[in-house]
């Protein structure tokens, strides 16, 4: 683990927003929902983005397979907690 933790985002990182992405496209695929790609998209990018944000707050904290354990389930209920997020930021505007 480097002091930077944007270093360690490049080497490595990228693959925790992959983790992030593939647990809200996993949660999609086996959900009974019919959706549009759109929301597909989006829901994914969201997984990756909560994968991302994962990473900074547990990268180093927890033995590695915990930590891609925690990225994976984040990714999974990202796309709920965004659409939570963005509701209410709606709703206040």
């Amino acid at each position: 683990m480097s002091p930077d933790p944007l270093d360690d985002l490049k080497d490595s990182g990228w693959l925790m927003a992959a983790l992030g992405a593939l647990g809200a496209l996993l949660r999609l695929l086996i959900s009974d929902e019919e959706h549009s790609w759109v929301v597909w998209v989006r829901r994914t990018i969201a997984g990756a983005i909560i994968g991302i944000i994962a990473y900074f707050a547990v990268h180093g904290l927890v033995p590695p397979i915990y930590e891609a354990v925690i990225y994976s389930v984040c990714g999974t209920f990202a796309p709920e907690v965004v659409e939570v997020v963005r509701r209410r930021v709606l709703r206040i505007k």
